[in-house]
């Protein structure tokens, strides 16, 4: 029995945006940005900087549909939640701390 000499046509499908290792690598640098700024809080400007970035980067990554893991696992999400939630416990706690200090008043930078 002959066999065809011809080689079967490659397979072309939708990409995903998972597919991409740097649009996964956003998405999971969120979530080491927003842990590390939780653990780091009482640095001031470095923690809101870096829960700034990581929440940009989470809020880009679900925007465009990246969820980061390989088995579906939404690290985009994740990360957004944690830097939102760290910004938040950052600015709080300065804008308290200057208004407890007498330092300036909570609505002025």
């Amino acid at each position: 029995m002959d066999h065809p000499s011809t080689t079967p046509a490659p397979v072309t499908g939708a990409r995903s945006p998972n597919d991409s290792y740097v649009a996964r690598g956003m998405a999971t640098a969120s979530v080491g940005m927003g842990f590390f700024s939780a653990c780091v809080f009482w640095w001031t400007p470095f923690t809101s900087i870096l829960s700034t970035v990581g929440l940009t980067l989470g809020l880009i990554s679900v925007l465009r549909g990246v969820k980061g893991g390989l088995r579906g696992e939404n690290y985009a999400m994740v990360g957004t939640i944690l830097c939102a939630t760290s910004l938040s416990i950052t600015v709080t706690l300065n804008q308290g701390l200057r208004y407890a200090q007498w330092d300036s008043l909570p609505w002025l930078w």
